[in-house]
């Protein structure tokens, strides 16, 4: 009976020592609006408050395709930075597409990822988050030490469109959001560069590129629209970014009897457009990653990857030598991706996204300085 009575007690106590724990030992949580606070980075000047978590901003919605709207809503790219004297937080948000999918984990489609610097450090650490998909998506942070003077990043879903979004603090702690201040760098592309198929989003490769510098990577990529368009590259133009990266090439088809001379104007499309605003800006134009891939043996697919690519470069190459000192070409070869790096025909892994983020990581830091 004593025996009993003693499993009893110490059950009783180990499950109430557990609720205080969750809760906080009593203590309220101060809930923050993300969007209320005005605290999200990695979107173009034009898109404001009342254009909710999207990339694109409302005035755009008649001018641009469909399927270019709906994806210009998902959070690629998209991400805040906040200190914070907290040992842990939560963030709730709710989402309004499906979680998954067939070739990309619910981590990457849907869920948040989180890094933290040091002030006096250029590296970025990682925490993982315990992580519940339900109707309101959670991930709790915690166990990470107290670093009042670290700056953490936190990463959007890549592939989903967040509704609302609240990060909970003790109300004892304070969270502070932090803002960058220097000339963006643009990424206009397709599924590749919004972050098919990362497995979380800090690994898609404009994140995994923007951890490499002090500039914000603003992502605007479609999954299977990025065509050079010209209500995005007007939107773009508007930018006093750093350097302009566009990287469309997958979604721009040869095949047809003009389909190289279409694929060339677009290209002088682009860069004309960009170059009315911005005439010394650097702009970086890069192959299919997947057009030269050793040991895939997909034949037809490696040609027509590969003839887009050979048409864009000789493209550039064009433009580069009427003068364009500062038009750049990112090769294929110098991506470097392998029969390792890819999920399927042409979308990277984590792997290929390290590798598609370090050739571009090295071009930039060569132009950028």
């Amino acid at each position: 009976m004593f025996i009993l009575n003693k499993y009893w007690k110490e059950s009783l106590l180990s499950s109430l020592f557990c609720i205080l724990s969750v809760i906080g030992y009593g203590q309220e949580t101060k809930w923050y609006d993300v969007l209320e606070a005005k605290a999200l980075e990695g979107r173009v000047k034009a898109v404001e408050t009342a254009d909710g978590y999207a990339r694109l901003p409302l005035n755009l919605k008649g001018e641009v395709r469909e399927p270019v709207w709906n994806l210009g809503q998902d959070g690629a790219g998209v991400y805040l930075e906040f200190k914070t004297s907290a040992k842990s937080f939560v963030v709730r948000y709710q989402v309004s597409k499906g979680l998954n999918m067939p070739h990309m984990p619910t981590t990457g489609v849907s869920g948040l990822d989180l890094y933290s610097k040091a002030s006096d450090s250029k590296s970025w650490e990682w925490i993982y988050g315990k992580y519940n998909f339900k109707d309101t998506i959670s991930y709790t942070y915690e166990d990470y030490g107290q670093y009042p003077n670290n700056i953490y990043r936190l990463y959007l879903p890549l592939y989903n469109a967040v509704k609302w979004m609240e990060i909970g603090v003790s109300a004892n702690e304070k969270l502070e959001f932090h803002h960058a201040d220097l000339k963006p760098i643009i990424v206009y592309g397709t599924s590749i560069a919004q972050g098919a198929c990362a497995s979380r989003p800090g690994l898609g490769w404009t994140n995994w590129l923007g951890r490499d510098f002090d500039q914000e990577v603003i992502n605007l990529a479609f999954s299977g629209n990025g065509r050079l368009e010209q209500p995005i590259l007007d939107l773009i133009k508007q930018e006093d970014a750093a350097v302009f990266i566009l990287d469309c090439i997958p979604n721009l088809s040869v095949s047809g009897e003009d389909g190289e001379r279409k694929l060339t104007g677009l290209i002088d499309n682009a860069v004309s457009t960009i170059r009315a605003v911005h005439p010394k800006t650097p702009i970086v134009i890069a192959a299919h990653s997947s057009s030269e891939v050793p040991a895939v043996l997909n034949l037809k697919s490696n040609a027509d990857y590969q003839n887009r690519s050979r048409v864009a470069e000789k493209a550039v190459k064009a433009l580069q030598k009427n003068g364009d000192k500062n038009l750049y070409w990112l090769s294929e070869k110098e991506i470097g991706l392998d029969n390792n790096s890819t999920v399927d025909y042409a979308h990277p892994n984590d792997y290929g996204m390290e590798k598609i983020a370090k050739a571009y990581s090295k071009l930039l830091k060569r132009i950028l300085k």
